[in-house]
Protein backbone atom coordinates (compact mmCIF):
# COMPACT_ATOMS: atom_id res chain seq x y z
CA UNK A 1 0.00 0.00 0.00
CA UNK A 2 2.89 2.53 1.14
CA UNK A 3 4.49 1.40 -2.49
CA UNK A 4 1.70 2.20 -4.56
CA UNK A 5 0.93 6.12 -2.41
CA UNK A 6 4.73 6.31 -3.42
CA UNK A 7 4.69 5.43 -7.33
CA UNK A 8 1.82 7.62 -7.11
CA UNK A 9 3.60 10.69 -5.44
CA UNK A 10 6.33 9.86 -7.91
CA UNK A 11 4.08 10.62 -10.92
CA UNK A 12 2.50 13.22 -9.90
CA UNK A 13 5.82 14.81 -9.24
CA UNK A 14 6.89 14.06 -12.83
CA UNK A 15 4.54 15.38 -14.25
CA UNK A 16 4.21 19.25 -12.20
CA UNK A 17 7.82 18.94 -13.46
CA UNK A 18 7.15 18.21 -17.43
CA UNK A 19 4.42 20.53 -17.16
CA UNK A 20 7.04 23.36 -15.63
CA UNK A 21 9.81 22.24 -18.38
CA UNK A 22 6.72 22.93 -20.82
CA UNK A 23 5.87 26.19 -19.59
CA UNK A 24 9.56 27.08 -19.65
CA UNK A 25 9.87 26.17 -23.04
CA UNK A 26 6.68 28.21 -24.04
CA UNK A 27 8.05 31.36 -22.50
CA UNK A 28 11.63 31.13 -24.54
CA UNK A 29 9.60 30.17 -27.54
CA UNK A 30 7.24 33.40 -27.24
CA UNK A 31 8.05 35.82 -29.97
CA UNK A 32 7.15 39.30 -29.74
CA UNK A 33 6.01 41.10 -33.08
CA UNK A 34 5.21 44.51 -34.53
CA UNK A 35 3.61 45.09 -37.72
CA UNK A 36 7.13 45.74 -39.09
CA UNK A 37 8.75 42.56 -37.48
CA UNK A 38 6.21 40.36 -38.87
CA UNK A 39 6.51 41.89 -42.54
CA UNK A 40 10.63 41.31 -42.09
CA UNK A 41 9.82 37.53 -41.11
CA UNK A 42 7.44 36.98 -43.94
CA UNK A 43 9.22 38.09 -46.57
CA UNK A 44 12.44 36.36 -45.45
CA UNK A 45 10.27 32.74 -44.17
CA UNK A 46 7.14 32.82 -46.00
CA UNK A 47 7.16 30.03 -48.80
CA UNK A 48 5.31 32.22 -51.56
CA UNK A 49 8.37 34.16 -51.19
CA UNK A 50 10.40 31.65 -51.70
CA UNK A 51 8.38 29.79 -54.64
CA UNK A 52 8.63 33.60 -56.47
CA UNK A 53 12.37 33.45 -56.10
CA UNK A 54 12.98 30.01 -57.64
CA UNK A 55 10.61 31.18 -60.12
CA UNK A 56 13.31 33.71 -60.82
CA UNK A 57 15.99 31.46 -60.76
CA UNK A 58 14.30 29.23 -63.16
CA UNK A 59 13.58 31.95 -65.67
CA UNK A 60 17.10 33.05 -65.59
CA UNK A 61 18.35 29.13 -66.39
CA UNK A 62 15.36 29.53 -69.32
CA UNK A 63 17.33 32.88 -70.41
CA UNK A 64 20.56 30.94 -70.89
CA UNK A 65 18.90 28.22 -72.26
CA UNK A 66 18.23 30.32 -75.35
CA UNK A 67 21.22 32.20 -75.37
CA UNK A 68 23.22 28.67 -75.70
CA UNK A 69 21.16 28.52 -79.36
CA UNK A 70 24.08 31.11 -80.28
CA UNK A 71 26.75 28.83 -79.46
CA UNK A 72 28.00 25.93 -82.12
CA UNK A 73 26.57 22.50 -81.47
CA UNK A 74 29.52 19.80 -81.36
CA UNK A 75 28.59 16.11 -81.05
CA UNK A 76 30.64 12.73 -81.67
CA UNK A 77 29.80 10.34 -84.27
CA UNK A 78 30.76 6.24 -84.55
CA UNK A 79 29.17 3.83 -86.73
CA UNK A 80 29.99 -0.38 -87.19
CA UNK A 81 28.79 -2.30 -89.80
CA UNK A 82 28.76 -5.90 -90.43
CA UNK A 83 29.03 -7.01 -94.33
CA UNK A 84 26.81 -10.52 -93.90
CA UNK A 85 26.73 -10.59 -98.19
CA UNK A 86 29.55 -9.14 -99.89
CA UNK A 87 28.66 -6.60 -102.72
CA UNK A 88 28.94 -8.41 -106.25
CA UNK A 89 29.69 -7.05 -109.29
CA UNK A 90 30.17 -9.06 -113.21
CA UNK A 91 32.58 -8.61 -116.05
CA UNK A 92 32.63 -10.68 -118.89
CA UNK A 93 30.27 -13.23 -117.25
CA UNK A 94 32.29 -13.42 -114.28
CA UNK A 95 30.94 -12.60 -110.47
CA UNK A 96 33.36 -10.55 -108.50
CA UNK A 97 33.10 -9.68 -105.09
CA UNK A 98 34.14 -6.49 -103.69
CA UNK A 99 34.15 -4.75 -100.07
CA UNK A 100 35.26 -6.11 -96.32
CA UNK A 101 33.61 -7.74 -93.67
CA UNK A 102 34.26 -4.76 -91.24
CA UNK A 103 33.85 -1.55 -91.27
CA UNK A 104 34.15 1.38 -88.73
CA UNK A 105 34.10 4.71 -88.43
CA UNK A 106 34.39 7.80 -85.94
CA UNK A 107 34.30 11.50 -86.18
CA UNK A 108 33.21 14.82 -84.93
CA UNK A 109 30.00 16.68 -86.21
CA UNK A 110 29.70 20.68 -85.45
CA UNK A 111 27.13 23.18 -86.67
CA UNK A 112 26.68 26.87 -85.74
CA UNK A 113 23.93 29.17 -86.62
CA UNK A 114 25.09 32.74 -88.70
CA UNK A 115 22.41 34.24 -89.85
CA UNK A 116 18.85 33.43 -87.71
CA UNK A 117 16.21 36.36 -87.47
CA UNK A 118 14.10 33.75 -85.18
CA UNK A 119 16.62 32.51 -82.78
CA UNK A 120 17.11 36.30 -82.37
CA UNK A 121 13.88 37.37 -81.76
CA UNK A 122 13.36 34.89 -79.65
CA UNK A 123 15.77 35.87 -77.18
CA UNK A 124 14.77 39.53 -76.91
CA UNK A 125 11.49 37.28 -75.31
CA UNK A 126 13.55 36.17 -72.90
CA UNK A 127 14.63 38.83 -71.92
CA UNK A 128 10.87 40.21 -71.55
CA UNK A 129 10.26 36.70 -69.14
CA UNK A 130 13.02 37.38 -67.15
CA UNK A 131 11.38 41.16 -66.65
CA UNK A 132 7.77 39.30 -66.32
CA UNK A 133 9.18 36.75 -63.39
CA UNK A 134 11.01 40.03 -61.47
CA UNK A 135 7.35 41.78 -61.70
CA UNK A 136 5.69 38.56 -60.94
CA UNK A 137 7.60 37.89 -57.10
CA UNK A 138 7.10 41.55 -57.01
CA UNK A 139 3.51 40.93 -57.13
CA UNK A 140 3.89 38.37 -54.58
CA UNK A 141 5.15 40.65 -52.24
CA UNK A 142 2.85 42.91 -52.34
CA UNK A 143 0.36 40.48 -52.17
CA UNK A 144 1.98 39.08 -48.62
CA UNK A 145 2.45 42.36 -47.28
CA UNK A 146 -1.32 43.10 -47.95
CA UNK A 147 -2.03 39.90 -46.16
CA UNK A 148 -0.09 39.99 -43.60
CA UNK A 149 -0.78 43.67 -42.75
CA UNK A 150 -4.54 42.93 -42.50
CA UNK A 151 -3.86 39.76 -40.06
CA UNK A 152 -1.68 41.66 -37.79
CA UNK A 153 -4.70 44.39 -37.66
CA UNK A 154 -7.11 41.70 -37.53
CA UNK A 155 -5.28 40.75 -34.40
CA UNK A 156 -5.34 44.09 -33.03
CA UNK A 157 -8.94 44.12 -33.58
CA UNK A 158 -9.48 40.73 -31.61
CA UNK A 159 -7.64 41.95 -28.66
CA UNK A 160 -8.82 45.59 -28.77
CA UNK A 161 -12.44 43.78 -28.60
CA UNK A 162 -11.48 41.36 -25.87
CA UNK A 163 -10.35 44.23 -23.93
CA UNK A 164 -13.92 46.15 -24.58
CA UNK A 165 -15.67 42.63 -22.98
CA UNK A 166 -13.23 41.94 -20.05
CA UNK A 167 -13.69 46.18 -18.93
CA UNK A 168 -17.25 44.76 -19.16
CA UNK A 169 -17.08 41.54 -17.67
CA UNK A 170 -15.17 43.54 -14.80
CA UNK A 171 -17.83 45.71 -14.34
CA UNK A 172 -20.45 43.17 -14.70
CA UNK A 173 -18.68 41.51 -11.68
CA UNK A 174 -18.05 44.68 -9.45
CA UNK A 175 -22.64 45.01 -10.03
CA UNK A 176 -23.17 41.32 -9.01
CA UNK A 177 -20.93 42.02 -6.05
CA UNK A 178 -22.93 45.14 -4.74
CA UNK A 179 -26.30 43.49 -5.78
CA UNK A 180 -25.22 40.52 -3.62
CA UNK A 181 -24.11 42.73 -0.88
CA UNK A 182 -27.41 44.05 -1.17
CA UNK A 183 -29.64 40.99 -1.37
CA UNK A 184 -28.26 39.98 2.24
CA UNK A 185 -28.96 42.96 3.33
CA UNK A 186 -32.63 42.99 2.12
CA UNK A 187 -32.82 45.70 0.31
CA UNK A 188 -33.03 43.82 -3.00
CA UNK A 189 -34.88 40.92 -4.50
CA UNK A 190 -33.58 37.41 -4.92
CA UNK A 191 -34.43 37.37 -8.44
CA UNK A 192 -32.83 40.62 -9.20
CA UNK A 193 -29.43 38.77 -7.28
CA UNK A 194 -30.15 35.89 -10.03
CA UNK A 195 -30.52 38.22 -13.13
CA UNK A 196 -26.85 39.70 -12.02
CA UNK A 197 -25.77 35.92 -11.56
CA UNK A 198 -26.73 35.37 -15.25
CA UNK A 199 -25.36 38.33 -16.25
CA UNK A 200 -21.56 37.94 -15.00
CA UNK A 201 -21.82 34.31 -17.05
CA UNK A 202 -23.14 35.58 -20.42
CA UNK A 203 -20.35 38.67 -20.20
CA UNK A 204 -17.92 35.61 -19.33
CA UNK A 205 -19.21 33.61 -22.07
CA UNK A 206 -18.02 36.88 -24.57
CA UNK A 207 -15.02 36.77 -22.78
CA UNK A 208 -13.91 33.44 -23.64
CA UNK A 209 -15.39 33.48 -27.40
CA UNK A 210 -12.90 37.02 -27.84
CA UNK A 211 -10.16 35.12 -26.58
CA UNK A 212 -10.83 32.47 -29.08
CA UNK A 213 -10.53 34.70 -32.01
CA UNK A 214 -7.68 36.07 -31.04
CA UNK A 215 -6.29 32.60 -31.02
CA UNK A 216 -7.68 32.18 -34.17
CA UNK A 217 -6.33 34.97 -35.75
CA UNK A 218 -2.31 34.52 -34.62
CA UNK A 219 -3.05 31.26 -36.22
CA UNK A 220 -3.37 33.04 -39.35
CA UNK A 221 -0.66 35.11 -38.75
CA UNK A 222 1.44 32.52 -38.00
CA UNK A 223 0.98 30.26 -41.39
CA UNK A 224 1.10 33.59 -43.66
CA UNK A 225 5.10 34.04 -41.93
CA UNK A 226 5.75 30.49 -42.58
CA UNK A 227 6.63 29.91 -38.70
CA UNK A 228 6.17 26.78 -36.59
CA UNK A 229 2.52 26.99 -35.77
CA UNK A 230 3.99 26.16 -31.84
CA UNK A 231 5.82 29.24 -31.35
CA UNK A 232 4.23 31.91 -29.17
CA UNK A 233 3.42 35.08 -30.59
CA UNK A 234 3.10 38.14 -28.93
CA UNK A 235 1.64 41.05 -30.75
CA UNK A 236 2.61 44.33 -29.94
CA UNK A 237 0.28 47.70 -30.10
CA UNK A 238 -3.41 48.20 -30.71
CA UNK A 239 -5.65 49.97 -33.16
CA UNK A 240 -5.31 53.49 -31.23
CA UNK A 241 -1.61 53.55 -31.98
CA UNK A 242 -2.37 53.78 -35.73
CA UNK A 243 -5.38 56.37 -35.28
CA UNK A 244 -2.95 59.18 -34.05
CA UNK A 245 -1.49 59.07 -37.27
CA UNK A 246 -3.96 58.23 -39.72
CA UNK A 247 -4.48 61.69 -41.07
CA UNK A 248 -0.99 61.93 -42.22
CA UNK A 249 -0.98 58.94 -43.69
CA UNK A 250 -4.17 59.32 -45.88
CA UNK A 251 -2.77 62.77 -46.82
CA UNK A 252 0.71 61.07 -48.09
CA UNK A 253 -1.40 58.63 -50.39
CA UNK A 254 -1.01 59.87 -54.41
CA UNK A 255 -3.68 58.05 -56.30
CA UNK A 256 -2.89 60.29 -59.90
CA UNK A 257 -1.03 57.45 -61.17
CA UNK A 258 -0.94 54.30 -61.60
CA UNK A 259 2.07 53.43 -62.67
CA UNK A 260 3.73 51.46 -60.45
CA UNK A 261 0.45 49.43 -59.89
CA UNK A 262 1.79 45.19 -60.75
CA UNK A 263 -1.39 44.36 -62.40
CA UNK A 264 -0.93 46.84 -64.80
CA UNK A 265 2.60 46.54 -65.62
CA UNK A 266 2.29 42.52 -65.48
CA UNK A 267 -0.48 43.15 -68.20
CA UNK A 268 1.78 45.91 -70.29
CA UNK A 269 5.11 42.88 -70.21
CA UNK A 270 2.51 40.25 -71.49
CA UNK A 271 1.79 42.80 -74.38
CA UNK A 272 5.04 43.16 -75.41
CA UNK A 273 5.68 39.69 -75.32
CA UNK A 274 2.84 39.39 -77.83
CA UNK A 275 4.12 42.23 -79.34
CA UNK A 276 7.71 40.18 -80.52
CA UNK A 277 5.72 37.11 -80.85
CA UNK A 278 4.66 38.76 -83.73
CA UNK A 279 8.36 39.95 -84.93
CA UNK A 280 9.23 36.20 -84.22
CA UNK A 281 6.78 35.14 -86.59
CA UNK A 282 7.45 37.60 -89.13
CA UNK A 283 11.38 36.82 -89.18
CA UNK A 284 10.28 33.26 -90.79
CA UNK A 285 10.15 35.13 -93.87
CA UNK A 286 13.71 36.16 -93.63
CA UNK A 287 16.55 33.03 -94.73
CA UNK A 288 18.48 31.35 -92.50
CA UNK A 289 22.42 30.86 -92.77
CA UNK A 290 24.57 28.34 -91.02
CA UNK A 291 28.01 26.61 -90.79
CA UNK A 292 28.57 23.24 -90.69
CA UNK A 293 31.85 21.00 -90.12
CA UNK A 294 32.57 17.30 -89.62
CA UNK A 295 35.90 14.85 -90.02
CA UNK A 296 35.06 11.46 -90.09
CA UNK A 297 38.03 8.51 -89.73
CA UNK A 298 37.42 5.37 -91.33
CA UNK A 299 39.13 1.78 -91.15
CA UNK A 300 38.04 -1.58 -92.45
CA UNK A 301 39.30 -5.09 -93.25
CA UNK A 302 38.18 -8.43 -93.01
CA UNK A 303 38.53 -10.92 -90.50
CA UNK A 304 41.85 -11.90 -89.40
CA UNK A 305 43.44 -9.62 -91.96
CA UNK A 306 44.89 -6.11 -92.21
CA UNK A 307 42.86 -3.09 -91.94
CA UNK A 308 42.53 -0.32 -94.13
CA UNK A 309 42.82 3.36 -92.96
CA UNK A 310 41.51 7.05 -94.40
CA UNK A 311 40.38 10.15 -93.36
CA UNK A 312 37.78 12.78 -94.56
CA UNK A 313 36.56 16.05 -93.69
CA UNK A 314 34.15 18.68 -95.30
CA UNK A 315 32.86 22.01 -93.92
CA UNK A 316 30.08 24.08 -95.94
CA UNK A 317 27.61 26.61 -95.15
CA UNK A 318 23.99 26.03 -95.68
CA UNK A 319 21.34 28.67 -97.04
CA UNK A 320 17.69 27.87 -96.08
CA UNK A 321 14.85 30.54 -98.06
CA UNK A 322 11.97 29.65 -96.91
CA UNK A 323 9.22 29.90 -100.59
CA UNK A 324 6.13 28.74 -99.62
CA UNK A 325 3.95 27.20 -96.70
CA UNK A 326 0.52 27.42 -98.00
CA UNK A 327 -0.46 30.72 -96.21
CA UNK A 328 0.02 29.16 -92.63
CA UNK A 329 2.73 31.99 -91.80
CA UNK A 330 0.18 34.83 -92.80
CA UNK A 331 -2.28 33.61 -91.01
CA UNK A 332 -0.84 33.10 -88.01
CA UNK A 333 0.60 36.76 -88.07
CA UNK A 334 -2.89 37.86 -88.72
CA UNK A 335 -4.48 35.97 -85.40
CA UNK A 336 -2.22 37.77 -83.33
CA UNK A 337 -2.82 41.01 -84.68
CA UNK A 338 -6.06 40.22 -83.34
CA UNK A 339 -4.92 39.67 -80.08
CA UNK A 340 -2.93 42.70 -79.78
CA UNK A 341 -5.63 44.53 -80.72
CA UNK A 342 -8.06 42.77 -77.94
CA UNK A 343 -5.20 43.75 -75.41
CA UNK A 344 -5.50 47.70 -75.59
CA UNK A 345 -9.15 47.35 -75.45
CA UNK A 346 -8.61 45.09 -72.01
CA UNK A 347 -6.10 47.38 -70.97
CA UNK A 348 -8.51 50.03 -71.34
CA UNK A 349 -10.93 47.93 -68.83
CA UNK A 350 -8.31 47.55 -66.61
CA UNK A 351 -7.25 50.92 -65.88
CA UNK A 352 -10.73 51.54 -65.34
CA UNK A 353 -11.42 48.82 -62.66
CA UNK A 354 -8.30 50.37 -60.64
CA UNK A 355 -9.60 53.50 -61.36
CA UNK A 356 -12.96 52.07 -59.46
CA UNK A 357 -11.01 50.55 -56.90
CA UNK A 358 -8.82 53.70 -55.82
CA UNK A 359 -12.02 55.54 -55.23
CA UNK A 360 -13.79 52.55 -53.44
CA UNK A 361 -11.11 52.64 -51.00
CA UNK A 362 -10.40 56.41 -50.35
CA UNK A 363 -14.76 56.79 -50.12
CA UNK A 364 -14.07 53.65 -47.06
CA UNK A 365 -10.88 55.35 -45.66
CA UNK A 366 -12.71 58.92 -45.74
CA UNK A 367 -16.17 57.20 -44.05
CA UNK A 368 -14.10 55.16 -41.87
CA UNK A 369 -12.24 58.42 -40.49
CA UNK A 370 -15.70 59.96 -39.75
CA UNK A 371 -16.92 56.60 -37.93
CA UNK A 372 -13.55 56.98 -35.71
CA UNK A 373 -14.39 60.74 -34.70
CA UNK A 374 -17.86 59.71 -34.14
CA UNK A 375 -17.27 56.42 -32.16
CA UNK A 376 -14.72 57.76 -30.15
CA UNK A 377 -17.14 60.15 -28.45
CA UNK A 378 -19.69 57.53 -28.37
CA UNK A 379 -17.22 55.51 -25.66
CA UNK A 380 -16.55 58.24 -23.81
CA UNK A 381 -19.61 59.02 -23.25
CA UNK A 382 -20.57 55.38 -22.81
CA UNK A 383 -18.00 54.78 -20.54
CA UNK A 384 -18.60 58.03 -18.59
CA UNK A 385 -22.72 56.60 -18.57
CA UNK A 386 -21.29 53.17 -16.57
CA UNK A 387 -19.79 55.29 -13.98
CA UNK A 388 -22.65 57.32 -13.30
CA UNK A 389 -25.30 53.71 -13.45
CA UNK A 390 -23.19 52.21 -11.07
CA UNK A 391 -22.83 54.77 -8.45
CA UNK A 392 -26.80 55.77 -8.83
CA UNK A 393 -27.79 52.15 -8.06
CA UNK A 394 -25.20 51.90 -5.34
CA UNK A 395 -26.76 54.57 -3.72
CA UNK A 396 -30.44 53.01 -4.34
CA UNK A 397 -31.56 56.15 -7.14
CA UNK A 398 -30.73 53.96 -10.05
CA UNK A 399 -32.18 51.00 -11.42
CA UNK A 400 -30.83 47.20 -12.54
CA UNK A 401 -31.73 47.75 -16.06
CA UNK A 402 -29.95 51.29 -16.09
CA UNK A 403 -27.24 49.27 -15.20
CA UNK A 404 -27.51 46.37 -17.86
CA UNK A 405 -28.52 49.24 -20.62
CA UNK A 406 -24.94 51.21 -19.78
CA UNK A 407 -23.00 48.17 -19.98
CA UNK A 408 -24.83 46.73 -23.49
CA UNK A 409 -23.90 50.45 -24.79
CA UNK A 410 -20.18 50.66 -24.18
CA UNK A 411 -19.74 47.09 -25.00
CA UNK A 412 -21.32 48.23 -28.62
CA UNK A 413 -19.54 51.58 -28.74
CA UNK A 414 -16.39 50.15 -27.90
CA UNK A 415 -17.01 47.41 -30.81
CA UNK A 416 -17.99 50.06 -32.99
CA UNK A 417 -15.00 51.97 -32.53
CA UNK A 418 -12.58 49.00 -32.34
CA UNK A 419 -14.29 48.29 -35.82
CA UNK A 420 -14.10 51.84 -37.66
CA UNK A 421 -10.05 51.83 -36.90
CA UNK A 422 -9.70 48.46 -38.76
CA UNK A 423 -12.00 49.62 -41.45
CA UNK A 424 -9.56 52.15 -41.96
CA UNK A 425 -6.41 50.48 -41.59
CA UNK A 426 -7.78 47.64 -43.86
CA UNK A 427 -8.94 50.12 -46.77
CA UNK A 428 -5.78 51.28 -46.04
CA UNK A 429 -3.73 48.71 -46.68
CA UNK A 430 -5.63 47.66 -49.49
CA UNK A 431 -5.27 51.09 -51.36
CA UNK A 432 -1.11 50.76 -50.75
CA UNK A 433 -1.16 47.39 -51.89
CA UNK A 434 -3.01 49.21 -55.03
CA UNK A 435 -0.89 51.20 -55.54
CA UNK A 436 2.22 49.68 -54.41
CA UNK A 437 5.14 52.06 -54.71
CA UNK A 438 7.46 50.76 -52.11
CA UNK A 439 7.74 47.03 -52.99
CA UNK A 440 10.75 47.15 -55.45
Amino acid sequence: MVVKQMNKIIKIVMAIICLLHVEMLNAQDTLSVSLSKALEIALSQSPTIKVANKEIERVDYSKKEKYAGLFPTISGTGTYNRNVSPQAFFIGGNMMQIGVDNSYSAGIVASLPIISPTLWASLKMTELEVQLALESARSSKISLINQVTKAYYGILLTQDSYNVFKHSFDNTVENARIIQNKYKQGTVSEFEWIRADVQVRNAKSNLVTAESAINMSILQLKMLLGVDMFIGLKIQGSLVDFEEKMYGDVLSIDTTTLYTNTDLNQFDLRSKQLNHSLKTQKAGWWPTLSASFNYIYNFAGNDGKSISKYQSSMAGLTLSVPLFQGGARLYKEKQIMIQIDEMKYQRDNLCRSLELQILTYLDNIKKAIGKIESNKEGLRQAEKAVSISQKRYEVGSGTYLDLTNTELAYIQAGLFYNQSVFDYLSAKADIEKLLSRDIK
